[in-house]
């Protein structure tokens, strides 16, 4: 039986669907009546009845409204939150499972668009599926008093209020029930908009956003609250103004107590709260150490390290290379890493501030030999720099990669310079959710 054309309003289908692909963003694939059906909730070879979202000319979004024939791949979410928080919508697909349709999605994508199929394809690194996450941000609401705090809610604005949260890190778990506890006792409680929680080897931390001042006795309240619970406290009055609360620094030239350790380089890494730095610990340091095995860096190689962060590639390589040079378009992010630099006592490492993407060709570090480059672009990938740097472009390079669409089209640009793709490998840096992250080695052919 069909349908009439979808209004804005969703509908249910009259047949049943069988799901047998999975799309890039970890959605089931089924047809109806000539048109793909994208189904959340689905798994490859399940039959499903699903609710209509969205009916377009070639294709329609649904969701599983319920499942006739299970995937023995699904299973039990966990969370308790899971039906209404939008955090980690894969929790009813086997982690084993979620592996594969990672890997599945990266060589279907390479394999679509660019052709290119990779020399080796390597274990994928594995994360444990729960207690990962080493840092989170709360979204926080007041009315009349009343604290609301969690995550947004799956396709919406408002807040799933949260008691748990299972991927955090053991640490952070308590995070939620404290806040909610403590929180509501301020004056001035509704001039708190955000709180993020973080891990470092030093202990929790804690940035609460404010959006007026608050009083010397909210002040004095928080820094008991944070002493009672050995926190590392900051406030952020502002966009460019953080505030450590507690405790006290021995002087203001103090440098930044936190931070988190890459074992294998004997790197450590110094960040500050409002830093950028990798959510999942374990898949990070296997992550670093599989680079330098795969690059192999020397004593003689000249290293360009392109979204270069505060030096989480930079550094590990400057301990095996001749010369490292991070390039990054975070003022502040260069200054940490130029801090960081000297911190673990490396003096074979420059780092440079540039927007990698606009042209970049007449900056000093780009005219430059390097024997390796690494590239750790945001999603839209790292077409733009590839042809900004293709004459420059050595032997060996490390592609990290958080879309799989785009490092397919960027691996065809590399094919087309003469690269070959040696390895691929899948990294489990955030299970439970749709998120693809891969490695990739790409070798002069």
């Amino acid at each position: 039986m069909r349908f009439k054309r979808a209004t804005s309003n969703p509908f249910f289908l009259n047949e049943d669907v069988r799901i047998d692909g999975l799309s890039h963003d970890g959605r089931g694939i089924g047809r109806y009546h000539g048109k793909t059906l994208f189904v959340d909730g689905a798994l490859p070879g399940e039959t499903v009845r699903v609710q209509v979202l969205e009916d377009k000319r070639r294709f329609m979004n649904a969701r599983v409204k319920e499942v006739l024939s299970v995937s023995p791949s699904r299973c039990e979410p966990v969370c308790s939150h899971f039906r209404q928080c939008g955090g980690c919508s894969l929790q009813y697909w086997s982690h084993e499972g979620q592996l594969d349709s990672k890997q599945h999605i990266v060589l279907d994508q390479l394999r679509r668009f660019t052709r290119v199929v990779p020399e080796h394809i390597e274990e994928p690194l594995v994360s444990p599926p729960y207690g990962y996450r080493y840092r989170c941000r709360f979204a926080m609401r007041w009315r009349k008093g009343r604290l609301s705090l969690g995550f947004r809610e799956k396709g919406s604005n408002n807040i799933c209020e949260i008691d748990e949260c299972p991927i955090l890190a053991e640490p952070l778990q308590a995070m939620p029930q404290l806040l909610k506890s403590f929180l509501p006792t301020l004056k001035g409680r509704e001039s708190i908009s955000h709180g993020e929680c973080f891990l470092a080897e030093q202990g929790r931390g804690l940035l609460l956003r404010h959006i007026r001042p608050l009083s010397e006795e909210d002040q004095t309240l928080l820094k008991a609250f944070a002493s009672a619970h050995q926190l590392f406290l900051y406030l952020q009055g502002s966009p460019d103004k953080i505030q450590l609360l507690h405790p006290a620094m021995p002087d203001e030239g103090a440098p930044v107590a936190l931070h988190y350790s890459l074992p294998e380089s004997g790197v450590k890494l110094y960040f500050r709260p409002q830093d950028f730095t990798q959510v999942n610990r374990v898949i990070n340091q296997a992550m670093v150490e599989q680079a330098l095995q795969w690059l192999t860096p020397t004593t003689s190689d000249k290293v360009l390290d392109l979204f270069c962060g505060l030096g989480n590639f930079s550094l590990p390589l400057a301990k095996k290379s001749g010369h490292v040079t991070g390039v990054e378009g975070s003022q502040s992010s260069v200054e940490q890493a130029k801090r960081n630099a000297d911190l673990n006592g490396l003096s074979n490492v420059s780092f440079y501030c540039a927007d990698l993407s606009s042209d970049f060709t007449g900056e000093s570090w780009a005219k430059e030999h390097y024997d390796i480059v690494v590239l750790d672009p945001p999603r839209a990938g790292a077409d733009f720099m590839i042809e900004q740097l293709a004459c420059l472009l050595p032997d060996r390079l490390l592609y990290i990669s958080c879309n799989p669409a785009t490092l397919a089209r960027d691996a065809g640009s590399l094919v087309a310079y003469g690269f070959k793709l040696e390895r691929l490998c899948v990294m489990d840096m955030f299970p439970q959710t749709a998120h693809v992250e891969s490695m990739a080695l790409f070798i002069r052919a």
